[in-house]
């Protein structure tokens, strides 16, 4: 490895942007015209999260009236002054290479294909050219750096003989990324008309951590500016029960090399099982003894979350499952007058056996940018109205999707077929598929001004996907199955006699 300075990330290109190609961080915090980062939905997580840390490294507000003085200008300006302070900091190679361990050299050097998830590695079958590893600049290595101390998998591919704290034991399966845990946790991040207004809409001040109390050390120091020695030295303990922590885990310690990464298993943050500990943008209730998460799920899109993300906008009582960020940052919206709040959530799902995290059969990532018309928190009729018939409509939804499952499932019960539930199945996600198609056509009939009717008018359409769907999965050809059909048919009058 090269002891000299190279590859800046500050200066060099390297964060995907939505049409715009790689960029760097300098142009991240200068450029108005760049929209919301590109890559993969892990990447997507990584990259919102290290943005964030650099905001609140350089200018974290003390509330929300500090917060709205200090507007996207006056943060952007903020981390571009703290950015050319800390520009050493950021080399990717050289004597004290971004977010890496030099003293893990002596770890086992692995492929970088054996980072990514997509790529086959070990004794895993090459089905697609995809899976095939490739040769990666140093613009991907940066990113796959970055995304892998987050969302690292769990597992005995990891080396366990490297050590460097004193007195710590490493099990022979290395603990997941806090950004996953055990099956793949779904994180979620408000978006505005620029990356660098979608980091300010983000930004948590010292009042919204003062009021949770999550993490004992505030917002903590970033890794970048003193990294620690070890797995368990004072350094890493604080960056456990800080926000530092959350936004940059160091879950593994790696170097990067040309040909490869040495990884080894790193700090082991704590998880929600372990005192509730989460990142801020992933949602669930950490009230109950054993703590309830929402997981990204392929099968069920994050729209379908949408009633457990803004449950905190109830009106007449206190939800207990809460997404951190959006609790925080959604009312910013609300006061601000703009007519639309729109939301990022992505993740994968993932399977844990012996030790090993893999996907498997349905598992694979998934990610969903919403529009949702927004009001303000004061007028008669705002979002907590808004969200009551919101959830009414989704929970109609939930009804509409769970008829066409058990109708189908029940027409091929009578006709005896042995894979019955698979085929229910395919039908209820084509269900969903197409409802995802209305949803904001849903989400805007359910605004106050537009009434009951307007909103019937959209679940009545809805009614005729379950139809369409069932007669798509049900043969209707011969007699038996006309009477099968007829009798299975969703909400009808047979159905509800039988």
């Amino acid at each position: 490895m090269t002891q000299e300075n190279r590859f800046n990330l500050i200066d060099e290109p390297w964060i995907p942007v939505t049409g715009k190609g790689n960029v760097s961080l300098r142009e991240v915090f200068s450029r108005p015209d760049l929209s919301n980062p590109g890559g993969s939905p892990l990447e997507k997580i990584a990259l919102f999260k290290l943005l964030q840390a650099i905001a609140q490294a350089a200018i974290t507000p003390a509330d929300e009236q500090d917060w709205r003085h200090l507007g996207v200008s006056g943060m952007a300006e903020a981390c571009l002054n703290y950015l050319t302070a800390w520009h050493d900091a950021f080399w990717l190679y050289g004597p004290r290479p971004f977010l890496q361990f030099p003293a893990v050299q002596k770890a086992k050097k692995i492929p970088y294909g054996g980072l990514m998830p997509d790529i086959a590695s070990g004794n895993t079958s090459v089905l697609f050219q995809s899976q095939v590893e490739q040769s990666l600049d140093d613009a991907q290595k940066a990113l796959l750096l970055l995304t892998g101390m987050s969302c690292c998998f769990g597992g005995k591919k990891v080396d366990k003989s490297v050590v460097l704290s004193p007195g710590v034991i490493k099990s022979a399966s290395a603990k997941a990324g806090p950004a996953l845990c055990s099956q793949g946790l779904l994180h979620t991040f408000l978006l505005g008309s620029s990356l660098r207004e979608s980091v300010w809409l983000n930004l948590l001040t010292q009042e919204n951590l003062a009021e949770e109390r999550l993490y004992e050390k505030g917002v903590g120091t970033p890794p970048w500016e003193r990294m620690p020695a070890g797995e368990d030295d004072e350094v890493a303990r604080n960056l456990k029960r800080s926000l530092m922590g959350r936004l940059v885990p160091m879950a593994r310690f790696y170097l990067l090399e040309e040909d490869g990464v040495h990884s080894v298993e790193g700090i082991q943050h704590p998880d929600y099982l372990q005192g509730g500990m989460v990142d801020p943008s992933v949602t669930g209730d950490r009230s109950a003894k054993k703590p309830r998460m929402i997981w990204a799920d392929p099968q069920k899109r994050p729209w379908r979350m949408l009633t457990a993300l803004l449950s905190f906008l109830k009106r007449d009582q206190k939800s207990p499952m809460r997404c951190l960020q959006l609790y925080w940052c959604v009312p910013r919206i609300q006061r601000s007058g703009q007519k639309t709040l729109r939301l990022w959530s992505g993740g994968i799902r993932l399977r844990s056996n012996a030790g090993e995290q893999y996907l498997s059969g349905s598992d694979d990532v998934v990610e969903s940018e919403l529009s949702l018309p927004v009001f303000s928190p004061d007028s008669e009729s705002g979002d907590r109205d808004w969200f009551s018939a919101f959830q009414l409509a989704m929970e109609r939804l939930e009804v509409m999707g769970k008829a066409v499952y058990m109708s189908v499932y029940e027409y091929y019960r009578d006709e005896k077929t042995d894979n019955a539930s698979s085929l229910a199945a395919r039908a209820s996600l084509e269900f969903w598929q197409m409802a995802e198609r209305h949803f904001s056509a849903l989400s805007e009939s359910c605004s106050p001004q537009n009434g009951p009717e307007e909103r019937e008018k959209v679940l009545r359409s809805l009614y005729g996907c379950v139809q369409e769907c069932y007669a798509r999965a049900c043969p209707c050809e011969n007699s038996r199955q006309m009477e099968l059909w007829a009798r299975n048919r969703p909400f009808s009058r047979k159905k509800k006699e039988g």
